[in-house]
């Protein structure tokens, strides 16, 4: 038994679309699986401890709860995705463990099976569901089904990362959160939500600026990425035409119909600052998980 796994990473919730808008984005965990002599996994680009492997412990949770013996086989990963930065590292890690583990013993799991297995792992189909299919969607999570709807992403518009070397934990950026919001905050994100996708749909780039603007979490994670405001301002100066905070952070993500100097201009801002940091040029990745022999 041989074959190859590819899972990408994510941006989510793109402003006001707060744990309901998800984008697969081509960055990848790679897993490469093969027949062996014992039950062994490596990470070809990382040092992680056993105790921090997500992958193992969700195949572990797939063998227990479907009640199969470990097979002896060698997984080998490789990721592209880094952590604790926004970009979905644990839902692609955790829908490759599912995808491997349903191939290694034969099963056919559909959508929903597989979701509800990641959801003990991570809560949020925002990550999950373009980790799985692929493209930009629209999720909700009810109490036993994930509804989505996969759209179009415009070409026109570039993806551009800016990655600072600033770990967030997601934890933390969920309890930095309020436990209510006002009537007016809610009002103006579902008003906001509703303007970004149809200025997505539509093409009308002109009103992202305006659609991408949130009161439920940028507000608060922002306090957490160094010098957001400054970013912010310089992103919008260079042309951008959306900036956001790419899921819990530190990853703010940026649409801009020409590359032009953006993230140049801002890995120098943040050098100025002695921050660190790195900047990608991304697609869209329309194939969601990819198994092949």
């Amino acid at each position: 038994m041989e074959f190859k796994l590819r899972v990408p990473a994510s941006m989510s919730n793109l402003g006001a679309g707060f744990d309901t808008f998800g984008l697969a984005i081509s960055l990848y965990n790679y897993f490469h699986i093969k027949s062996s002599d014992t039950f062994k996994i490596t990470f070809e680009n990382l040092d992680i401890k056993e105790e921090d492997n997500l992958f193992l412990k969700v195949y572990k949770k797939c063998l227990e709860l479907f009640k199969k013996e470990p097979l002896p086989i060698n997984i080998s990963i490789t990721s592209e995705i880094p952590f604790s930065r926004g970009l979905g590292s644990s839902s692609s890690a955790i829908i490759g463990a599912i995808k491997t583990f349903e191939r290694v013993y034969n099963l056919e799991l559909n959508l929903q099976e597989i979701l509800r297995l990641a959801y003990g792992f991570e809560p949020h189909p925002d990550n999950l569901v373009p980790a799985l299919v692929g493209g930009f969607n629209v999720c909700v999570k009810d109490v036993d089904d994930t509804y989505f709807n996969t759209l179009s992403f415009p070409k026109e518009l570039k993806i551009i990362a800016l990655i600072p070397e600033v770990k967030i934990d997601t934890q933390k950026a969920r309890e930095i959160l309020p436990k209510e919001i006002s009537l007016k905050d809610a009002i103006s994100n579902i008003q906001r939500s509703n303007l970004l996708l149809s200025s997505i749909i539509s093409k009308r780039f002109e009103l992202l600026r305006e659609g991408i603007k949130d009161k439920i979490h940028q507000p608060y994670r922002k306090s957490l990425i160094p010098y957001y405001d400054d970013i912010e301002n310089i992103a919008y100066q260079q042309g951008a035409s959306a900036v956001f905070i790419s899921g819990s952070g530190s990853t703010i993500g940026i649409f801009a119909l020409e590359e032009g100097h953006i993230g140049n201009e801002l890995v120098s801002f943040l050098k100025a600052k002695n921050i660190e940091s790195s900047y990608r040029i991304l697609n869209v990745d329309d194939e969601g998980t990819k198994i092949w022999s």
